[in-house]
């Protein structure tokens, strides 16, 4: 427990939702718990929700989760997925640009001049740049042909 933490009725009452494979995969992504005076500490309760997805060997397994039958809007292009860590660029902001990939209204030079803000547990910043660079690539390639 620390100060400023999440209230420990709503993190207790969605871990025993989880167990119970009643959270939606936009559920997962969109926290919205309340900071309360003396609650849970934030890092360690997203941690405890990536270990129920680990197995021992440290991969993901199945989980009960119930997953929407389409993408999320404004999810990553392409079902491209990204670690999140610590210290990477914003989720919100790299979505946004990775929904006018899938959209098709951003020119290449577009997508190599982006710049996202760096925010605590957002995407892992190579591998957001290795896409960038492997779209920014076709794009101009599909304007070639």
């Amino acid at each position: 427990m620390v100060l400023r933490g999440y209230d420990r009725k709503q993190v207790d009452a969605f871990f025993e939702r989880l167990d119970a494979s009643a959270v939606t995969a936009e559920e997962l992504q969109k926290p919205s718990f309340r900071v309360a005076m003396i609650g849970y500490d934030r890092h360690q309760v997203w941690d405890a929700v990536e270990d129920r997805f680990a197995g021992p060997d440290g991969e993901a397994e199945a989980h009960a989760v119930v997953a929407p039958a389409q993408p999320l809007p404004g999810g990553p292009a392409s079902g491209r997925e990204f670690d999140v860590v610590l210290r990477g660029y914003d989720r919100h902001q790299v979505n946004v640009v990775l929904a006018r990939v899938d959209a098709g209204t951003i020119t290449a030079e577009e997508l190599r001049q982006s710049s996202f803000t760096v925010a605590m547990r957002g995407y892992d910043r190579h591998q957001v740049w290795d896409a960038i660079k492997g779209f920014a690539k076709a794009l101009e390639d599909g304007a070639e042909e």
